[in-house]
């Protein structure tokens, strides 16, 4: 192939799924219903296509718990966010974890990647990657709580570890949870 010269990216997106099975999917839709999407979660410390990564997650630990966020859509235990120009993926993963929920990070480690595909043509103005991007799956350590660093923007109400067997109970979702199982499970 010459030099200079992209790989369509289907393919590439294809290439790099090869051999790869989410262990969930669903659909959902984003911006008020008008973004739908199907989405695919998986265990990998394999990176997606650097091009298609809109933001990174991270699964907060602590002993035998888990950090768990609550916003007006109820419970989750994935806190990150979009990447902002030129930062790098963990330094916008320290950056979101500490501005959503106080916490610093640390002994971080990539868990698997979350596949997005837009199910229909690209909106007008829409800024973001079309139709696949991906998002990144972190786990890391807690180490330092400075409530100063929380942004306040009104969407993240609280944020409190909770004992690894009490998840199911606050309506995690099961996506989220098979990240929590592949941490147990020591790989």
């Amino acid at each position: 192939m010459p030099m200079g010269r992209r790989l369509n990216p289907d393919n590439e997106i294809r290439a790099f799924l090869a051999g790869k099975t989410p262990f969930f999917e669903t659909e959902t839709r984003w911006a008020e219903g008008t973004l739908p999407l199907r989405v695919r979660y998986y265990r990998s410390d394999e990176r997606p296509p650097e091009q298609l990564v809109t933001s990174v997650r991270c699964l907060v630990l602590k002993d035998d718990s888990v950090l768990v966020l609550r916003n007006r859509e109820g419970y989750h235990i994935l806190p990150g966010g979009r990447l902002e120009a030129g930062e790098t993926f963990e330094r916008a993963l320290h950056r979101e974890v500490a501005e959503e929920t106080g916490w610093t990070i640390e002994t971080v480690s990539r868990l698997g990647f979350i596949h997005l595909k837009h199910l229909e043509p690209k909106p007008t103005g829409y800024r973001f990657p079309h139709p696949h991007f991906f998002q990144l799956v972190y786990a890391a350590r807690a180490s330092e709580h400075v409530p100063d660093s929380m942004r306040d923007d009104d969407y993240e109400a609280s944020a409190a570890f909770v004992p690894i067997g009490d998840l199911e109970s606050l309506g995690i979702s099961e996506a989220e949870l098979g990240f929590v199982k592949f941490i147990g499970e020591g790989t």
